[in-house]
């Protein structure tokens, strides 16, 4: 009984992980950069569409967007594809695009998958906002 009830709580915990790693996005505009946080994970599935969904709806608005990795857990070969996405979205629209990730290993991701030739990308939000407002769109 108690090998089940540890069972049971194993999965309610993987459940609860799964939860907290879905992506939620918050979108604010800072003077003249918008700002997408994303929080959680970037992966196959509804997550990477609500990120490219969210920017090809920003893109025409604005012409500087700051997108913070920095609550990422994980991104997975859909995530990269949606950062594709967003890149290609941007030059349509004549928009630059910033990165924020402090986490080692998106930034190694980034960089072993060359997105760093496409995006500036930076270790803090306000070091990405930055340099943003100095990028002429």
């Amino acid at each position: 009984m108690s090998t089940c009830a540890s069972w049971e709580g194993q999965r309610l915990s993987s459940q609860d992980k799964e939860r907290k790693l879905r992506l939620s996005l918050e979108t604010r505009v800072a003077e003249d950069v918008t700002v997408i946080c994303c929080k959680g994970r970037i992966a196959y599935g509804a997550e990477a569409t609500a990120l490219s969904g969210e920017f090809a709806e920003l893109a025409p608005q604005t012409r500087r967007v700051v997108i913070d990795l920095c609550g990422v857990e994980m991104i997975d070969a859909a995530g990269l594809g949606a950062l594709i996405s967003v890149a290609l979205t941007a030059q349509a629209n004549q928009c630059s695009v910033t990165l924020a990730a402090t986490a080692n290993l998106i930034r190694e991701l980034l960089e072993l998958t060359k997105l760093t030739s496409v995006f500036e990308v930076h270790p803090t939000l306000d070091a990405a906002t930055v340099a943003s407002r100095g990028q002429a769109a």
